[in-house]
């Protein structure tokens, strides 16, 4: 491989990078929409749900209870005294769920008998249902301690969450939102350049040149490669200054496993263009080959550990769920290098399987 010729080929990309205006567009303001959609739109964390307060017990315990649930950050509580209107609020759509104090309550709890509380949710939402009844539990959960503590003052327990105390979800979503930026500038981006280079038969002349094939690979990695990096180092400070996503790990850890995921997206997105030549053919390949296993099968969204045995062994063959992990855990944990390593290592890999791969195709282009 002649190194002078492989110069003036990144610079005849880069040059090629600088005219094409979809170019910079796909590379910086495709993932800036993204971070911005993922930090403002796609969030767990519900809260001010709407929900009545069904209070039949006048006593003083019931009162504090209420004032709990009033002054919960989770709930926009309305506090009513009939069961029949808290179900005609729940059928016409106006809360989202009913907590129900039965009558008797402080009386049961000043003797110190067992006590309940009846949570009823909206089923037609399965979701919001299943947080309804979660955040209701933690509130009386919440409540009982201190009853508890209040009786008994040696006892003191101390809750404690490691690696996201805070729990907002897009301190780990983030991880996902910078697999799907290098996903973008890595495959797309490249698929659909190198497919427009095939469909004007500027590829072909290249390929019908003296130039070797890795002298070809080469020229089309280098350039895409230090922009997907430029695209991850603004993804990383738009996330720290405009979210506060947190960074424990170290910069070269998270460029390290950045590196082998861009260099497989990159790859990937050549091998792709090798097969379609069209760059809408291209463009739907790698919708189907990048995006949609990130957003399904990388643990981005979904946890695979949930999944059908058989949809988790499929998922392994996806470079996506390697990255997420190791930019998930150097974001919130730290350099675990356990972990950073053992990802690294599989995607440097899956990148020489497939480099193989694309020079066979190559290879068998050219005769």
């Amino acid at each position: 491989m002649n190194m002078q010729t492989v110069k003036a080929l990144v610079f005849k990309e880069l040059k090629q990078i600088k005219r094409d205006a979809s170019s910079v567009l796909v590379a910086f303001i495709m993932p800036l929409t993204l971070l911005v959609i993922f930090g403002y739109g796609l969030s767990f964390d519900i809260k001010h749900i709407r929900i009545d307060l069904v209070q039949q017990d006048a006593g003083k315990l019931s009162k504090d209870l209420v004032d709990l649930y009033t002054h919960s950050e989770y709930f926009s509580t309305n506090v009513v005294t009939s069961t029949q209107e808290a179900r005609g609020n729940m059928e016409s759509g106006k809360t989202m769920g009913t907590v129900i104090i039965p009558e008797c309550f402080s009386e049961k709890a000043l003797r110190g008998q067992k006590t309940e509380i009846q949570v009823i949710s909206d089923g037609t939402d399965p979701n919001t249902a299943a947080y309804i009844e979660a955040y209701a539990s933690g509130v009386f959960s919440k409540y009982l301690a201190s009853l508890n503590a209040a009786k008994d003052r040696g006892l003191n327990v101390i809750n404690r969450l490691w690696f996201n105390p805070t729990t907002e979800s897009i301190h780990f979503l983030m991880a996902g939102a910078l697999t799907m930026v290098l996903a973008i500038v890595g495959t797309f981006l490249t698929s659909l350049v190198v497919a427009k280079e095939w469909e004007r038969g500027t590829m072909e002349a290249m390929i019908a040149t003296p130039i070797s094939i890795n002298e070809i690979i080469m020229s089309k990695i280098v350039p895409y490669f230090a922009l997907s990096i430029v695209s991850l180092l603004f993804s990383l400070a738009y996330g720290k200054i405009s979210f506060n996503i947190p960074f424990e790990g170290s910069i070269f850890s998270i460029l390290l496993v950045s590196s082998m995921f861009i260099i497989v997206s990159l790859i990937e997105g050549l091998i792709i263009s090798t097969i379609a030549r069209d760059q809408f053919v291209a463009g739907m390949m790698a919708v189907m080959v990048t995006f949609m296993p990130t957003m399904m099968l990388s643990g981005f969204i979904f946890e695979v550990k949930s999944m059908p045995i058989w949809l988790q062994f499929f998922s392994y063959i996806f470079p996506a769920k390697y990255f997420v992990s190791s930019a998930r855990t150097i974001c919130l944990v730290g350099d675990i290098w356990e972990v950073v390593l053992r990802d690294t290592v599989v995607l440097t890999v899956m990148a020489a399987a497939l480099l193989h791969f694309l020079k066979k195709k190559l290879k068998k282009n050219v005769e």
